[in-house]
């Protein structure tokens, strides 16, 4: 599937797979034993520099307060995982994680976008395996937004989108479209 040597890379990817997925379920685990039910959305974010994946969690006693503060952005309270409660969560894995990316990163001879579009696919992948699986919802009970998100992004809006649908049921994924379209 992923095709390093047009990348000019010996970067496995089957690996940070792998690695990802492993990071992300302990990540959820540690914050379900610390916030429980109050849970409401989960989100790998990388940024367009492809040097990290970060987990971040909210909660719904967080998302209310800020909705309440500021009803204004109440969608982005929401849907934006830089306005969560915490990135907290399998911190060792996840710094080895970015250490992995980001050290590749700095290979001159590497296809940077090749690279960049596979680490989003990989992290957009591991979501949707564990969403598949019910992960999120064997955990605490009840489904919850998932996303993959991108920091301070050119990223076209179209595969935010579809990254989002791909990840949650059909009514949260367009609510999350006509939030990205007004944005």
């Amino acid at each position: 599937m992923y095709n390093s040597k047009t990348m000019n890379t010996n970067f496995n990817f089957e690996e940070l797979k792998s690695k990802i997925e492993s990071a992300t379920r302990k990540s959820f685990k540690e914050n379900s034993k610390k916030y429980g039910s109050d849970i409401c959305s989960f989100s790998l974010i990388s940024d367009d520099g492809a040097m990290t994946v970060v987990p971040f969690t909210n909660t719904k006693s967080h998302l209310t307060e800020l909705q309440l503060e500021d009803p204004t952005y109440k969608d982005t309270y929401e849907f934006e995982p830089a306005e969560w409660f915490t990135s907290d969560g399998a911190n060792t894995e996840f710094n080895d994680i970015c250490k992995m990316v980001s050290d590749e990163v700095d290979n001159d001879d590497l296809d940077f976008e090749a690279f960049r579009n596979t680490l989003f696919e990989t992290c957009v992948q591991v979501l949707e395996k564990l969403r598949t699986e019910h992960f999120f919802r064997n955990e605490l009970g009840k489904n919850l937004l998932v996303l993959f998100s991108i920091s301070d992004t050119s990223e076209p809006k179209e595969n935010l989108i579809q990254w989002g649908k791909r990840l949650n049921s059909e009514a949260i994924g367009n609510r999350f479209e006509v939030y990205l379209i007004n944005e």
